[in-house]
């Protein structure tokens, strides 16, 4: 077998180093050409600068500062001049809050003042309607005395003129209105005995002819329930002496006479008494009340 061999020289070193040193060269001119086109290429800029310049951006923010600064000294004078409008207006509430306080110490004074003015009158008033009160008791005492004095002298004229055969004055106990004498019972009996006991005083139960006579008679009588003369036994309203009677509401209390058969007391009611208000009520004649005897002047 035939071996072949190579013919291998080992390289230079001379032309070793000369390649290294070109290499190295290459490299640092390569270098220094990136240094140079950094430095030749403008530096990146951010999107702020790239949409508003520096410049620019100065100019504006100088613009805002004066438009701030402007506000700032238009809204100082209006806040002068507001604090000056409210100072006046301030000033003149003051005077207003006086004025009203004057005016209402000045309505309190002349109100206490009335208060004081009225409260004498009241005293005033009372004092006099106190003496016109007692005035008018003595002048009703005169007039009580001039009637029995006018009495007495009319009992003494029918006296002369009849030679003392008739009497011009009323019993000893009653009391005279106009042609009559009045007589008021202390006790209470039925209506039967009422009238019975008038018969034997030479008169009988009341006879009411007019309103008159019947405000007379109210004012007179002592009870509330009273007998007067009036009664339908018979039918018919009557007087004790037989006269005859109409029926009018106005003397009758509400929704009498109704004739009630509900008492217990056997049949209706047939005999009439007055009530607490001066008007009639027709009751059963069993009942005891007070009762009034009529007696006319024997002239």
């Amino acid at each position: 077998m035939a071996t072949s061999f190579v013919n291998y020289s080992p390289p230079d070193p001379e032309s070793t180093l000369a390649q290294d040193h070109q290499d190295f060269k290459s490299l640092d001119e390569a270098e220094e050409g990136g240094k140079r086109l950094e430095k030749a290429l403008p530096p990146p800029r951010s999107a702020c600068q790239r949409i508003c310049p520096t410049g620019r951006l100065l100019l504006v923010v100088t613009g805002l500062c004066a438009v701030l600064s402007l506000l700032v000294i238009l809204l100082s004078v209006k806040g002068a001049e507001l604090s000056a409008e409210q100072q006046g207006t301030w000033e003149s509430l003051g005077g207003f809050n006086k004025t009203l306080s004057t005016s209402l110490a000045s309505l309190q004074h002349k109100r206490n003042s009335t208060k004081s003015r009225l409260a004498a009158l009241e005293l005033t008033l009372s004092r006099e309607a106190n003496e016109t009160e007692q005035v008018k008791k003595q002048l009703e005492n005169l007039l009580g005395i001039l009637q029995q004095d006018s009495n007495s002298l009319r009992c003494y004229v029918v006296e002369l003129k009849s030679n003392g055969s008739k009497s011009g004055c009323c019993p000893k106990g009653w009391v005279v209105h106009h042609e009559s004498c009045y007589w008021m019972s202390r006790s209470q009996r039925p209506w039967m005995e009422a009238k019975q006991d008038c018969q034997h005083k030479d008169s009988h139960l009341v006879i009411i002819n007019s309103p008159d006579e019947r405000a007379f008679v109210n004012q007179l009588r002592r009870s509330s329930y009273m007998w007067i003369g009036l009664t339908d036994s018979s039918g018919t309203w009557k007087w004790v002496d037989g006269s005859g009677y109409t029926i009018r509401a106005e003397d009758w209390g509400e929704g009498q006479p109704d004739h009630w058969y509900g008492h217990g007391l056997g049949g209706g009611e047939d005999c009439v008494h007055t009530s607490p208000d001066g008007l009639w009520n027709d009751n059963h004649c069993s009942r005891s009340f007070a009762w009034m005897c009529e007696q006319e002047l024997k002239v």
